[in-house]
């Protein structure tokens, strides 16, 4: 029992903590001839294989779940204007594929079927 409660935290904390990182990776860009979104590409890395890393590591979707509650209350916490006017994930393209892309992937990656 306690363990499950160990991973359903850790599963929350991972979610927020890579939510802070992409909310501002994803705005990373490099100009050489044509602009590259490297940001985007490795917060879609991070993104994609720490959902894998859950779901091998405890064998269950409720933890998945609980990663995508620690993602998504961060994620919306960082594209609301604030009081003091701060915005993190601005209304740009980037951005848009960011918070859409992320949350077709969680639930892809949540509905899988489990190995055994």
């Amino acid at each position: 029992m306690k363990t499950k409660i160990a991973n359903l935290l850790a599963s929350l904390l991972l979610g927020i903590a890579v939510s802070i990182v992409g909310g501002f990776l994803q705005a990373a860009t490099s100009k050489i001839f044509i602009t590259i979104p490297w940001g985007i590409l490795l917060y879609s890395l991070i993104f994609l294989y720490s959902i894998r890393y859950i779901i091998l590591t405890t064998k269950s979707r409720i933890f998945v779940i609980t990663y995508g509650i620690g993602w998504l209350s961060i994620a919306l916490l960082m594209s609301t204007k604030l009081l003091a006017g701060d915005l993190v994930l601005t209304n740009n393209l980037l951005a848009k594929i960011y918070l859409i892309g992320s949350v077709i992937i969680l639930g892809a990656m949540s509905s899988l079927p489990l190995k055994k």
